[in-house]
């Protein structure tokens, strides 16, 4: 608001004063929009089951351990339409009816059962990293728990909340507040 004050302020003095160059080029500066500050991960890349990601959380090598993906740096990876990078795949460990009902496209669906804690892990790839998602983080972290550790070591959560279009393009997510 107080931005908008000036500006009008600095357009009225122009005015007054009657000096049209000024005046244009005071316009092209009030109309300039804010440049969005690109999102920077705060650990470097890593490599991981042959995929190369972001992590994190306080020390890297917990974060590694713990599975924790980037979800910042995920999230605007997906929302900037730009592909996966090679050797990950997303699975979606909600049920079937909500996976039809509204995914990340491209994500498989392996349904992960809270009450038995059990999911079919021969539907899960045999190489590269795997990226549990689950629409809250809480399952997705229950899930990687279950697993036997050669396994989990390739395992990483990713927290976001998305919309998608009736054809599960255009998904805009949002990343959840680190777990």
């Amino acid at each position: 608001m107080k931005k908008i004050i000036i500006a009008l302020s600095t357009l009225t003095g122009l005015l007054f004063a009657n000096d049209a160059a000024t005046l244009k080029q005071e316009i092209v500066k009030v109309e300039e929009p804010a440049k969005k500050a690109e999102y920077m991960p705060e650990f470097e890349k890593v490599t991981i089951a042959g995929a190369e990601i972001y992590v994190l959380g306080d020390d890297m090598d917990e974060a590694i351990e713990e599975g924790q993906l980037d979800q910042y740096w995920f999230t605007e990876l997906i929302n900037s339409g730009n592909p996966l990078p090679e050797n990950i795949t997303i699975v979606d460990l909600r049920t079937e009816e909500r996976y039809n009902a509204e995914h990340i496209k491209g994500a498989i669906n392996i349904t992960f059962d809270d009450e038995t804690e059990k999911m079919d892990l021969s539907k899960l790839p045999k190489d590269g990293l795997i990226v549990f998602q689950c629409r809250k983080g809480m399952k997705s972290i229950n899930a990687r728990t279950t697993l036997d550790d050669d396994l989990a070591e390739r395992v990483f959560i990713f927290d976001a909340v998305y919309k998608c279009d009736d054809k599960y393009k255009n998904c805009i997510l949002t990343a959840n507040e680190a777990l």
